[in-house]
């Protein structure tokens, strides 16, 4: 979604409950100055975490091989264990 910095201040609310109930991300341009994005606090998060995982060289190439993998239907389907 994108709107004006005008807009978005009129539509405070709506906005902001249209970015939580679809997941959606929110551009809002400026006229003057660094344009904005508002997206939810899990979004955030989930964003932050895939960071984390792929920061090290050595984990995002087991992280990515491990989805090929899946993508390729070679992945087994395990039970969780329930203490």
């Amino acid at each position: 979604m994108i709107t004006t910095y005008s807009d978005f201040r009129q539509k405070l609310k709506s906005y902001l409950d249209a970015v939580l109930k679809n997941r959606n991300t929110l551009f809002v341009t400026r006229t003057k100055g660094e344009n904005i994005v508002v997206l939810s606090e899990s979004e955030y998060e989930g964003i932050i975490e895939t960071f984390h995982l792929l920061k090290s060289p050595k984990n995002a190439e087991r992280l990515l091989r491990a989805v090929n993998q899946h993508k390729a239907g070679k992945g087994k389907e395990k039970k969780l264990i329930e203490e």
